[in-house]
């Protein structure tokens, strides 16, 4: 039995893949292996495998599924592309390993839209643990974690800077070094990764944009503020679940800096969900959500609303002139 753990590809824009991955590898045994998350149909066709599949998914289409040897715990889902689910392979390959897994209800919604059952994971990334004692002695470094894609505007840096009295240390989620193979790309990333999680766990504050900022210092405990231009964006479900997300108009109507409370009993569970979930998952090689009597009310629920939320896509797609649901469900392949 092979085990895979998958991050993004040649792209690799994100060192927020690298986490995913690295969340991943925790709970799989010393020798798994990286996969090309846009090339998982190049896997071993011969062994039989079993990939922990959560993450974003993806640039491009035509090197996936994987193959049939390969059983995959979709978890923690994300699809950032609607047209992944236009082919009727991809369609069933999901629910033959359904069902997925995902980590915000935009994603739960097309699923089931399509009639794959599917469930509210959140993310994985929320159980990583802390690399370093976390500060609380109110001095050290205050962080500002963003990437080039998304960078927090001046204004906005410059009223935090001056709610705390001091400036802050920006830092990028963009990799510093995306040469070489895959494997070494990885290596090279979990290596700065783990740098900037010991950083998160030592700061004083760290107010970021970043999903795979703010979620991995939550599941750490590390001091942060999660900032965001639209707190209402679908992606954030998963951070919505334990903190408020802080747009940057409040900011600027701030007269101080307080950081919003942690619902730490939901993040408690979610950890200890997720953390059981794959840590079954790893042992049986199957999807638990699909044969462990434990999580079969989720199960019967998630093959329900695949049915129902199905039904009603087919009568919205005859009846309603939605030019989104046409676009979305529409044309099958």
């Amino acid at each position: 039995m092979k085990y895979y753990y998958q991050v993004e590809g040649d792209l690799r824009n994100n060192i927020g893949d690298v986490l995913q991955g690295m969340v991943a590898k925790a709970f799989l045994p010393a020798d798994a292996a990286v996969a090309d998350r846009e090339d998982l149909a190049s896997l071993d066709k011969n062994e039989p495998g079993y990939l922990v599949a959560n993450g974003w998914y993806m640039h491009a289409f035509d090197k996936f599924p994987p193959p049939p040897s390969v059983t995959p715990l979709y978890v923690s889902v994300h699809i950032a592309n609607s047209g992944l689910l236009q082919r009727k392979e991809v369609r069933d390959h999901f629910k033959n390993n359904g069902p997925i897994g995902c980590r915000d209800h935009k994603t739960l919604k097309l699923f089931l839209g399509w009639g794959i059952p599917a469930y509210y994971s959140g993310c994985l990334t929320v159980t990583s643990n802390k690399r370093a004692e976390i500060n609380t002695s109110g001095k050290g470094e205050c962080l500002l974690v963003d990437n080039i894609d998304h960078p927090v505007p001046d204004d906005v840096k410059v009223k935090l800077e001056t709610l705390l009295g001091e400036t802050l240390t920006r830092v990028s989620h963009d990799p510093p070094d995306t040469t070489g193979t895959l494997e070494e790309y990885d290596k090279k990333g979990e290596a700065h990764m783990e740098m900037l999680l010991e950083r998160y766990c030592k700061a004083r504050l760290v107010i970021t944009t970043k999903i795979h900022c703010a979620l991995p210092c939550l599941g750490m405990g590390a001091n942060v503020l999660i900032i965001h231009p639209n707190p209402s964006d679908p992606r954030l479900d998963t951070i919505r679940e334990f903190i408020n997300v802080i747009s940057y108009d409040q900011i600027k109507d701030m007269t101080s800096v307080e950081l919003p409370q942690v619902n730490k009993e939901a993040l408690n569970n979610r950890r200890n969900f997720l953390s059981t979930l794959v840590n079954k998952g790893v042992k049986s090689f199957k999807n638990p959500i699909d044969n462990d009597p434990e999580y079969s009310a989720i199960k019967r629920n998630s093959v329900f609303k695949a049915i129902f939320y199905r039904q009603a896509v087919k009568a919205m797609l005859i009846f309603s002139k939605s030019e989104q649901v046409k676009r979305v469900y529409g044309p099958v392949k």
